[in-house]
């Protein structure tokens, strides 16, 4: 469906931070369920943080492979929409809300769990095998919001989609760290469920509201015009 114009406005641009920050929660929380499923509980987490139990030692690279694994279905079921010409605004919305170029950046400066797995293989060529391991897949989701975007637009539309979201996150792991970082690493007790804290459900409820708001505000938006 080439031509379609995804919408940059203030309440678009919202709702996209909010389904970015619920991504990342449901990518880390991955993590940590499949902690809890191989591991037994004793894991934590927080809004951008996890820790294992320790009896999760020898198991690790599979609670890894679990975060990613879900950021990148999701990317291409994103993919998928746009091909069809179906829902576009999902379609690029989960591709955005994964971070494609995050991940990206992350693989080529060292870190990630896609370099923490290619170590376990070849640790002198962790680095250039997981760059290239994301860049074969986040650029077929990318080549499909880019030729879905109309010609004369995509140049800006699709780089401002990638990062205007982004920015106001940019700051939660620091945040998260100063605030939950005796939890994470076992010098603080809170009360809990499924080893997340009660304030940490109670903040990505808030933000799960905040987007069906958005969600029905640019539904109505849309009817009216």
């Amino acid at each position: 469906m080439p031509g379609y114009r995804f919408s940059l406005d203030p309440r678009s641009l919202l709702a996209l931070v909010a389904l970015c920050w619920l991504a990342s929660f449901a990518h880390e929380f991955t993590h940590h369920l499949a902690g809890l499923a191989l591991c037994g509980p004793g894991g934590r987490m927080s809004l951008s943080l996890f820790a294992l139990a320790d009896s999760c030692d020898a198991r690790w690279p599979w609670t890894t492979v679990a975060g990613p694994a879900l950021s990148y279905l999701l990317m291409w079921a994103g993919m998928a929409l746009v091909l069809r010409g179906r829902a576009m605004w999902w379609g690029f919305a989960l591709v955005i809300a994964n971070k494609p170029l995050m991940r990206l950046l992350t693989v080529a400066t060292g870190g990630g769990d896609e370099g923490r797995l290619w170590s376990l293989v070849a640790p002198q060529s962790a680095r250039w095998l997981a760059t290239a391991t994301v860049l074969m897949l986040v650029l077929p989701p990318l080549w499909a919001c880019w030729r879905a975007l109309p010609a004369r637009g995509r140049g800006w539309m699709l780089p401002a989609a990638l990062l205007l979201p982004m920015l106001p996150l940019l700051g939660v792991p620091a945040i998260d760290a100063a605030t939950y970082g005796d939890w994470i690493h076992g010098q603080a007790t809170l009360p809990a469920a499924f080893g997340v804290p009660y304030s940490v459900w109670a903040i990505e409820a808030g933000v799960c509201l905040l987007f069906l708001g958005l969600l029905l505000g640019l539904r109505v938006a849309r009817r009216t015009h």
